[in-house]
């Protein structure tokens, strides 16, 4: 058996003369040049994008130890002014009142006084406790620059005084309340 193309080709279709050759030709060489100026025009176009992003990042990296080692005042957050010493002692009046209430909860719950001031409840920073007896106490309350001392004998309300605007009812010990 003899292997035959599946169809016969006609040699009138794929022949061409000179002129259609040197057309292909030049079309050919044409559609070269033209990719060949592509590629030197994309070429100039990367290389410009990689200088672009080489400053960029350059920039960056000297605006970031700028930051770093100089530490500029316009980066710099001033810390708040103090509280005035009036202040600090009435919040911290306001915190012993606080905290002498949960004892004296803690006591009528209980009927004893807390041995620590953890038994009370969380304690507020700052505060010390001191049972003296079975039915005194004494607190001291300590902030940056003011130190308070409350007494169980004394009358809440004679002690909160000015941190009294804080609270609507303050009970007075003398009143029974």
């Amino acid at each position: 058996m003899v292997d035959k193309p599946p169809h016969q080709i006609d040699p009138e279709r794929f022949v061409s003369d000179e002129a259609d050759r040197a057309r292909a030709v030049s079309d050919f060489l044409r559609d070269q040049e033209e990719r060949a100026q592509g590629g030197v025009r994309g070429g100039l176009r990367r290389e410009r994008i990689r200088r672009f992003r080489r400053t960029t990042v350059i920039a960056t990296w000297l605006g970031i130890a700028y930051i770093w080692v100089g530490t500029p005042g316009w980066l710099t957050v001033q810390p708040p002014p103090p509280q005035p010493i009036e202040a600090e002692s009435t919040s911290l009046r306001w915190n012993v009142f606080l905290q002498s209430q949960r004892i004296e909860s803690y006591r009528l719950e209980r009927g004893r006084l807390p041995y620590v001031l953890d038994e009370a409840g969380p304690r507020f920073r700052g505060m010390e406790y001191h049972r003296r007896n079975s039915r005194t106490y004494e607190l001291t309350g300590r902030s940056n620059r003011v130190e308070l001392k409350y007494e169980s004998e004394q009358a809440p309300h004679d002690f909160v005084g000015d941190a009294a605007d804080l609270a609507q009812d303050i009970p007075n010990r003398e009143d029974g309340k």
